[in-house]
């Protein structure tokens, strides 16, 4: 909240006091709503940058750039990995130009139910109950791919498992690209 000096000057003593005891307050409830919505997955993965937009406003949204990761088996020129400084041990897969899907294996974020890496899969079946979709892993004999989809369909949650029943992966982001386990491939 920017005064200006003429209003500094009319505010007189007892004004500036309200303005200077205000000003922490709003700062603080500022980021109270920051951290409600940013920092926690959901369908449409990881706010401010989110699946669906363009790499240029997910990177004006992150105020920062999405710097394209070193190639992993990623065969497609038009689909690739990318991330931020700003957000450490998140991935943004952007294809032709459009953020697909966001994905982390850091435990430092969490779903906006407050899922983690490391949590229980049991957990996180009796958080989401019936709007789980629950299916085997393909890489994980014991391991499960839990899937909560928006309402339209059209964007998903993704939290994989691994044999010891603990989350190893959240990602949120456009249907089907967010249910790739490798990224760009099916």
């Amino acid at each position: 909240m920017a005064v200006s000096t003429a209003q500094r000057t009319n505010l007189g003593s007892v004004g500036r006091w309200r303005v200077a005891l205000a000003l922490p307050v709003l700062a603080a409830c500022s980021a109270a709503m920051a951290a409600a919505g940013h920092g926690r997955f959901g369908w449409l993965g990881l706010a401010p940058a989110e699946a669906g937009q363009t790499l240029q406003q997910a990177e004006s949204s992150l105020g920062a750039p999405l710097r394209p990761l070193p190639s992993q088996t990623q065969g497609d020129d038009d689909c690739q990995p990318r991330a931020t400084a700003s957000q450490p041990g998140v991935v943004y897969t952007v294809d032709k130009g459009v953020v697909t899907r966001v994905e982390t294996r850091d435990a430092r974020y969490a779903t906006v139910s407050g899922v983690r890496v490391g949590d229980d899969a049991a957990q996180v079946q009796r958080i989401y109950g019936k709007r789980l979709t629950v299916a085997p892993h393909a890489y994980f004999a014991q391991g499960r791919t839990l899937t909560v989809y928006s309402p339209d369909g059209k964007f998903a949650l993704v939290m994989e498992s691994n044999d010891a029943g603990r989350i190893i992966t959240l990602r949120g982001g456009l249907v089907p690209a967010v249910q790739f386990l490798e990224g760009c491939s099916p």
